[in-house]
């Protein structure tokens, strides 16, 4: 079942004195469920455009996109709200959790925003918090919590009400050696035992290692994609540098030397 498709995607911005950026040509992109993709490409390359273009927080140039067979692009900013909150998971990179509420308040917040019963909340949140390893952490505050249990926060506030695709914008780029290993593992958990599709942008290959497949970009337009052919993950590392180097440009100085 495909979850996600987008077709002859464009995007072109226009600036001051009506000089036109083009920042995304004719992007084609299918994305089935359960599936765990990654987009790469360097700094400029518009991936970031690609992402906020899939989220509906921008509106497309040209071309179409369809999220469980419904194109959202001419809804209006209330139709959109809902449907953001209904079919799509966020997960940032400097975490976005609110510092006012409990641990377990922010992870709740798209089930209390539905209206949800407090019972069926109950049993949303526990086995959740219990598979990111979180659940004694219910009760404390952000500012309580590493950088690391903060982001599989943010990943069971993006999963609870069970969104049709959850997408990840350098989910591990705050984040030390340890605590993106930790939270990639958990992305990739819930990806396997739940068949949560995924939709990453990141510049880390390291944290894309995790992926199923991975699409690259350059100059606004698809370049390659690469897939996983087994569950050996340094070898699709190795795949991911090695794509890296064909394709060229900036990938932010990534440390290459995590495993």
């Amino acid at each position: 079942m495909t979850v996600l498709k987008a077709q002859g995607l464009g995007k072109i911005y226009s600036s001051k004195g009506n000089i036109l950026t083009t920042a995304l040509t004719d992007i084609d992109l299918e994305i089935a469920e359960g599936e765990f993709v990654g987009i790469m490409g360097p700094s400029g390359s518009g991936k970031t455009t690609l992402l906020h273009l899939l989220a509906t927080i921008d509106r497309p140039t040209s071309g179409s996109i369809e999220i469980n067979g419904v194109n959202p692009v001419g809804f209006d900013d209330k139709e959109l709200s809902l449907f953001r909150r209904r079919q799509l998971g966020f997960i940032f990179q400097d975490f976005n959790l609110v510092q006012t509420l409990s641990i377990k308040e922010n992870i709740i917040l798209p089930l209390v925003l539905e209206g949800m019963v407090p019972e069926q909340i109950e049993q949303r949140l526990r086995p959740l918090a219990e598979k990111l390893q979180i659940a004694h952490l219910l009760n404390k505050r952000t500012y309580e919590l590493s950088g690391g249990q903060m982001q599989r926060t943010a990943i069971a506030r993006a999963f609870i009400h069970k969104p049709s695709i959850l997408l990840a914008d350098e989910l591990s780029g705050n984040l030390d050696s340890k605590s993106a290993k930790d939270v990639m593992g958990s992305l990739q958990l819930m990806n396997e035992m739940d068949r949560a599709t995924v939709l990453m942008v990141t510049h880390d290959p390291f944290a894309a290692s995790y992926c199923k497949r991975i699409v690259f970009i350059r100059d606004g337009k698809m370049f390659m994609e690469i897939r996983r052919k087994n569950s050996n993950r340094q070898a699709f590392f190795q795949q991911i540098l090695d794509a890296q180097s064909v394709l060229g440009g900036n990938f932010n100085d990534v440390p290459f030397a995590r495993n």
